[in-house]
């Protein structure tokens, strides 16, 4: 038998699988057998309490139905290791499950891996006051080693449960992934690695738990996965801020289909770490059920980076506070006046959202560029949103910008071209659709409730607004025109003449267009 066919069980190399003492040696040894030469390891049913593990190359890590790897509740047993921590190259903990510098490595099975995260969200927000003294030892050598830090997390150095760390052709297949310190999944520098029928489990309440951060990495497809994450469930990243803008490796190429969202901050988001560029992603044929967001885009000035050729087709929503968020304001104030554009400017472009269902929304979207660098090419066919979920249903915002009045209908600033087709919406108050400070917009066979308060559409400072196959039976307004350059708005193919609804002022500069 040659060494890549080699089946290895770790038990052979004295695991005891009780659980009761560390089986690291065992384990590793096992590991480190067929690293680079090939062969399986098999890790037999019982529960594996381990320090972090590393799977080198050419390796299959065989977990069978039963099998658990549990890692250890003890800080001291994580070395220190230099990675990405939300986008940025920092040392912290090493994560528990790592391949790193591999290539041609699966994990597959039925088994279980289980970060015993509990241990360490215990420490999150605390002082160092309130720490073990060991502990703080660690975290001072972490600050002396790094010289990054924001003021949005508390402890971020907390070890990943799994990490694809530059490597190329991983698979992984089958296991489950749960109760991790930080991250859940974390793939990063990496190239051609797919998921196929994977489990991703964090609390609801696990600080950071987000299921799977796809980061700088290309050619990754994503399906038939059960997510069930404490932060953004299926995530895109690409580094943060100037640093990420000098590393300039894109996340691209990448497809998540068939999975399901239980639960999450978001179902599928990109960023905010974005600097180095998010392109060529497709999500299709999905379900995302109380998460807080469905599909959510966020980055800031300072971010720099495009994001840009997104497709979202096939999607179900339901008891989503916000199914579509596009933010260029996070942690940031919305009502702000343009600066001038350079390298850190971010643009988001070239979004399409077709074929889906959002049913018991609070908010039926929020889309935000910036005023110096508008975000363009924002587009919905054949999406019916029902936003009449009350607003105090959760205490979420639809998007973390501040300065945003919560609303049932769909907001759109500082967008260049946004169109709808064939869209439906119904909301528990008016205007469904409501857009400020941008360039052109297109409306094709909207659809609104019959009894809904006036107006349906409201423009303030829109340059162009083209509306045709709408069918309004409303006596009242249809469309409400304001600000200090209300544009022109031009009606073709409609039923009836939308023209005799409109509330606009009388102004030179405004224009009515009728077929």
């Amino acid at each position: 038998m040659s060494d890549s066919d080699a089946r290895r069980d770790v038990r052979d190399f004295g695991a005891s699988g009780t659980g009761e003492q560390r089986d690291t040696e065992a384990l590793q040894s096992a590991l480190d057998e067929c690293a680079g030469t090939g062969g399986t390891v098999v890790v037999t049913p019982g529960e594996y309490l381990t320090a972090p593990l590393t799977v080198g190359s050419q390796t299959t890590l065989e977990l069978q139905a039963g099998a658990t790897l549990k890692f250890a509740r003890d800080h001291e047993a994580f070395p220190a290791k230099e990675s990405r921590w939300e986008g940025w190259n920092q040392t912290g903990f090493h994560p528990c499950l790592l391949v790193e510098d591999a290539e041609n490595v699966e994990i597959t099975g039925r088994g279980t891996v289980d970060g015993q995260g509990d241990y360490w969200w215990q420490f999150y927000g605390e002082d160092d006051a309130d720490l073990p003294d060991s502990l703080v030892e660690r975290l001072e050598e972490f600050r002396a080693l790094n010289d990054k830090a924001d003021d949005v997390s508390s402890f971020t150095l907390r070890p990943p449960l799994f990490q694809i760390d530059r490597s190329e052709n991983v698979s992984v297949s089958g296991i489950t992934l749960k109760n991790s310190p930080f991250w859940n999944t974390h793939v990063v520098f990496s190239d051609n690695v797919t998921f196929h029928d994977v489990n991703v489990e964090n609390p609801h309440d696990a600080p950071n738990g987000d299921g799977m951060d796809i980061d700088s990495s290309r050619y990754v497809r994503i399906s038939d996965c059960y997510l069930n994450a404490g932060d953004d469930a299926i995530c895109i990243k690409s580094g943060k801020d100037e640093e990420g803008r000098s590393i300039g490796r894109p996340a691209s190429q990448i497809t998540v289909t068939n999975c399901t969202v239980e639960a999450g901050h978001g179902g599928v988001v990109i960023g905010s770490e974005m600097s180095g560029d998010v392109r060529d992603v497709t999500v299709s044929n999905c379900t995302f059920t109380d998460t807080d967001r469905g599909v959510r885009i966020k980055t800031q000035r300072g971010r720099g980076g495009v994001v840009e050729d997104l497709r979202f087709d096939g999607i179900v929503m339901r008891r989503v506070a916000c199914p579509f968020t596009i933010n260029g304001y996070y942690f940031m104030d919305i009502d702000s006046d343009p600066i001038p554009v350079d390298e850190s400017t971010p643009m988001v472009r070239n979004v399409a959202f077709s074929d889906i269902t959002a049913r018991d929304v609070e908010t039926a979207g929020f889309f935000a560029g910036l005023p110096e660098q508008h975000f363009e090419n924002i587009s919905f066919a054949d999406v019916e949103i029902d936003a009449t979920r009350s607003l105090d249903a959760t205490d979420l915002r639809p998007a973390m910008a501040d300065g945003f009045d919560q609303r049932h209908g769909l907001f759109c600033k500082s967008i260049d071209d946004v169109s709808f087709s064939n869209v439906r919406i119904r909301t528990a108050e008016a205007p469904a659709l409501a857009f400020e400070e941008t360039g052109r917009v297109s409306i094709d066979g909207l659809q609104v409730e019959s009894d809904q308060e006036t107006p349906v559409v409201e423009l303030r400072d829109v340059d162009e607004t083209l509306v045709s196959g709408c069918d309004w039976q409303g006596a009242e307004t249809f469309l409400r025109v304001r600000g200090e350059d209300p544009g022109r708005v031009s009606f073709a193919g409609n039923h009836g003449d939308l023209t005799d609804h409109v509330d606009a002022p009388d102004a030179d500069d405004f224009a009515v267009d009728a077929d």
